[in-house]
């Protein structure tokens, strides 16, 4: 049997109506040379029937676990099986346009060198194309880089659903620790950047970054130590080490407040920065009443509602969003409609 050129890895749990979403935006690509590795965290949901549905699907390898031990695990378990020349990564809750694989097949055969690639992705919230995850002139350094550069989004603006790994880059350098929750994709990359791989860039959006209120909430806190523990995997020297330290523990801050958890904020940045603290606007904003931040979180929210207004959005963004919306009315099943 010859070996496809890429093996798509899409973990899932608990999220039976967007993967039914995900596998058919797989199964549309215009590139029909992967396979696919479809793998139930242990779902108490309706994911084994939506498993039924594409029981017959011979380029999707469905994996049923009884027990929920998180994607990295799932993910790990699927590159070991794996046999294509690249691991490509999907969330369950994420959709590809069906032109992602054949780009990413043309960008890698091009450029042989390069081992880590990633793409932009339009950003979907409550129904409306919002964005982009970067803009399309936005300098972005590709080739050899040093690894703490996945660190953050300011250099390398990737998403795990958005990236392709060459699959001997793994043996060579290792896989998802699973002894993190949150950053585990984070760390990983740093260590193989900072190993040598090399980066790629496609600044077309190939995907659809979902945005809604069932991802996982993120813990600032384990989200900031993990971070710290990415840029030494990634070979930060000591010096740039502590600045980076700071600026995480800033947009950390930020995080929370923007969380309505301004009280928590303020004692992180007493235990991280100090008598620094005193420098950060961050932590003279956390003693703003939670009222108020409510009120301006709402404003914004408002104001990108009505930025994001059909008639005031791209052009393009509605042509994407007719694209994926018959794999939107299906969510619910054969016949539903959104």
């Amino acid at each position: 049997m010859s070996k496809p050129f890429f093996s798509v890895v899409l973990p899932t749990y608990n999220r039976a109506a967007m993967l039914r979403s995900a596998i058919q935006s797989v199964l549309a690509q215009t590139c029909r040379d992967y396979e696919c590795f479809v793998l139930d965290d242990g779902s108490t949901d309706d994911t084994p029937r939506v498993f039924g549905e594409f029981a017959t699907e011979p380029s999707l390898r469905l994996v049923r676990f009884e027990d929920n031990r998180r994607q990295h695990a799932r993910r790990n378990y699927a590159i070991h099986q794996a046999r294509g020349r690249f691991v490509a990564f999907i969330d369950s809750d994420d959709i590809w346009l069906s032109g992602r694989l054949e780009t990413f097949k043309k960008a890698a055969e091009s450029r042989p060198e390069i081992g880590f690639w990633f793409s932009n992705a339009y950003l979907l919230r409550e129904g409306r194309i919002i964005g982009t995850v970067f803009g399309p002139e936005r300098p972005i350094p590709e080739g050899r880089v040093p690894g703490w550069w996945a660190v953050g989004e300011g250099r390398l603006p990737y998403l795990t659903t958005n990236v392709a790994v060459r699959r001997d880059a793994f043996a060579e350098h290792g896989y998802f620790r699973e002894d993190m929750r949150v950053l585990e994709d984070t760390e990983l990359y740093a260590r193989m950047l900072g190993a040598g791989l090399q980066v790629g860039v496609i600044r077309e959006p190939l995907a659809v970054r979902r945005l809604h209120s069932e991802q996982i909430t993120m813990d600032h806190q384990t989200a900031y130590r993990e971070s710290l523990q990415a840029l030494s995997a990634g070979g930060i020297a000591e010096a740039e080490f502590a600045a980076q330290r700071r600026l995480l523990a800033l947009a950390s801050a930020g995080f929370m407040i923007k969380s309505l958890k301004p009280a928590q904020a303020r004692r992180f940045l007493h235990e991280e920065l100090g008598g620094g603290r005193f420098f950060a606007a961050a932590y003279w904003t956390s003693f703003v009443p939670t009222l108020l931040l409510r009120a301006a979180k709402a404003l914004r929210s408002a104001v990108l509602r009505a930025r994001c207004r059909p008639a005031a959005a791209p052009p393009e963004y509605g042509a994407v969003l007719e694209r994926i919306s018959p794999l939107l009315n299906r969510e619910n099943g054969p016949g539903a409609e959104i």
